[in-house]
């Protein structure tokens, strides 16, 4: 008797993306509920989400935080998404699971986007094609530290063989 194996490939499609992006935009809208502010907005919401769906099927996101800002640093209540290095994520868990009751006096709703070793690795002109095709502009600027506490994963994204590990901040 023989034995033989089979493997399977799966090709990363925009309905993975928008999928995973989707799980994004459904924090952010507790995000929104839990702190009840308009921001961010609801069209601002789809635009987070319909940008992170293009970034992820171009390969060009390493990481993305959105939340409340105050200045110069993240307060408590935010969200950090981080693309595995590897591209591969196996869980896929229910969004949701965020912390309500954060101090946000003063803070701004805002997010910081780092783009992958595969956006770098693209060229200039691809790079600049991708950049006009994203619904969001972004502008450079160093990595906002925390106000206090420090990263921790608690969630992942994935479909496609490919996802996101969801941090929030403990210890603050």
């Amino acid at each position: 008797m023989g034995s033989y194996s089979v493997t399977a490939t799966v090709a990363f499609t925009i309905t993975h993306a928008r999928y995973i992006a989707s799980k994004v935009a459904t924090d952010l809208k507790r995000l929104q509920g839990l702190y009840l502010t308009y921001d961010p907005s609801d069209s601002e919401i789809d635009s987070y989400e319909e940008e992170l769906t293009y970034l992820l099927k171009h390969d060009a996101v390493s990481s993305v935080v959105y939340g409340y800002k105050r200045n110069g640093a993240w307060t408590a209540a935010c969200v950090r998404y981080t693309v595995a290095a590897d591209g591969s994520m196996q869980t896929d868990d229910d969004p949701g699971k965020i912390r309500p009751g954060h101090d946000i006096a003063g803070a701004t709703f805002t997010s910081f986007l780092s783009y992958s070793s595969s956006w770098w690795q693209k060229s200039e002109e691809e790079r600049e094609r991708i950049k006009k095709g994203s619904p969001l502009t972004r502008s450079s600027q160093s990595t906002p530290g925390l106000e206090r506490g420090y990263w921790s994963d608690d969630l992942s994204y994935s479909a496609g063989g490919r996802g996101v590990a969801r941090s929030t901040v403990k210890g603050s």
